[in-house]
């Protein structure tokens, strides 16, 4: 009788140290009431006998490994899991249907005492699940005795995290293209996560590629990243981002800035260029009205046909790079002035729209953005254009015609005048030369 109180407390203080161990590795020791049970479970396991990974809340179908040791040697006993706890999630796994047996019998011939044996069940997991812990029962029974030991059955939670984001550029423009997002998340959790879905959702971007991430399994305390490629807005200020994870939704704070085009005034000195003229001159101003410094400023004129950079015989290479004005920057507040010297074609008096297109960037980016002023420029005749334009036009057609007749008229007069002013005079030399002869026969 002695030994067998010794041995029984010896397997008592075995079965006390007994550990069961969740995903957080949290211990548990078995219940104060073991000592009035024939058994007691050492340990409790999912998916296989020594497997530490725990299974989440609407799981179904998974291996429950439960290992007991018995105090006594028992013959013929039937061993199985009583998942009766009040409210409890866990349900035994239906085989064929609703009308099948679901609960496992485990029909062992001789427990030996102090030994130790496995036993195992299918059970489903109530998406329901809010604890990481669930009293159940183990019961035994034969022929001559019958019982139950209560222990606990870890459940695990996973619980995706978001760690951090970045973007690529870091500081974001309005109408910004092709911006890296990526996003970086854990599964801090006690047990892995199945069937996970990650898009973002953002009234300020439009989400190029992937619409969405399907990830079949996330383990627990694993690291994964998720890159979006994204398109922002013509907008400015606070532009947040929602990532979703399944039912959970996380704020990413983003902010879109300016892009400088309403700081950087352009002006142009109006004049009216000559039609088919070399060497006019056109000035240009750029004046920085805002708070930032304008970087790597190239400016082109874009000119229709009729207007054209003035290149010179002597380098011809110009041509090259006569369009392309650089400066180095435009501080805040700061007007610079650009110089064109052009060439005008023979063209008909207009209009003409000529653009001026500016290219900077900031300190913060390497994104080039550009910005386009347009204006009128106005083209007039030359002096022998505007004669030959007067001479043509139905408005002095008349008025030309009716000049040309008196000039005509007036010449025709002089003409008559002159011719009668000789006959007169040659009637006058004649009478003369008359009396002359007349003076001669008679003196």
């Amino acid at each position: 009788m002695t030994g067998i109180i010794i041995i029984s407390m010896v397997m008592l203080a075995i079965a006390s140290s007994g550990i069961m161990t969740s995903g957080q590795g949290t211990e548990h020791a078995l219940p104060d009431t073991v000592e009035n049970n024939a058994m007691a479970v050492t340990s409790v396991s999912w998916y296989s006998p020594n497997s530490t990974e725990l299974p989440a809340p609407g799981s179904n179908g998974i291996p429950l490994y439960v290992t007991f040791t018995s105090y006594v040697t028992i013959t013929d006993v039937n061993v199985s899991l009583n998942l009766s706890s009040y409210k409890s999630p866990l349900s035994y796994t239906y085989i064929s249907g609703p009308n099948s047996d679901v609960r496992t019998y485990n029909i062992i011939p001789e427990i030996e005492e102090g030994h130790s044996y496995t036993i195992m069940q299918l059970v489903n997991i109530s998406k329901e699940s809010k604890y990481q812990y669930y009293d159940e029962n183990l019961t035994y029974r034969n022929s001559t005795m019958s019982g139950d030991t209560t222990f606990t059955i870890p459940v695990g939670h996973p619980e995706i995290g978001l760690i951090s984001y970045t973007t690529n550029p870091p500081v974001i423009y309005q109408n910004e293209k092709f911006i890296k997002l990526t996003v970086y998340t854990e599964n801090t959790g006690s047990s892995a996560m199945r069937n996970v879905n990650v898009n973002i959702v953002s009234s300020y971007y439009k989400t190029i590629s992937p619409a969405q991430y399907s990830i079949a399994y996330y383990p627990q305390g694993k690291l994964m990243n998720f890159t979006f490629y994204i398109n922002a807005d013509n907008v400015t200020g606070n532009a947040p981002i929602e990532l979703h994870v399944n039912n959970s939704t996380y704020t990413l704070n983003t902010i879109i800035h300016g892009n400088g085009k309403r700081n950087l005034s352009i002006s142009v000195l109006k004049k009216s260029l000559v039609s088919d003229t070399k060497k006019h001159i056109m000035i240009f101003y750029l004046n920085d009205t805002g708070n930032r410094t304008y970087l790597d400023v190239q400016i082109h004129m874009l000119s229709p046909s009729i207007i054209s950079i003035h290149v010179s015989s002597s380098n011809p290479l110009g041509a090259l790079t006569a369009n392309n004005v650089t400066f180095a920057q435009i501080k805040p507040g700061e007007s610079i002035t650009v110089t064109y010297v052009v060439d005008t074609s023979s063209a008909p008096s207009g209009n003409y729209p000529v653009q001026m297109l500016v290219e900077y960037h900031f300190n913060n980016t390497a994104e080039t953005f550009d910005r386009v002023y347009t204006y009128n420029q106005k083209i007039v005749p030359t002096t022998t254009q505007q004669v030959e334009n007067t001479m043509v036009d139905p408005l002095y057609a008349g008025l030309t015609a009716l000049i040309i007749i008196i000039l005509i008229s007036i010449g025709a007069i002089a003409v008559h005048s002159k011719r009668k002013s000789k006959s007169i005079e040659k009637n006058k030399n004649g009478k003369n030369k008359e009396k002359e002869e007349d003076s001669k026969k008679n003196p």
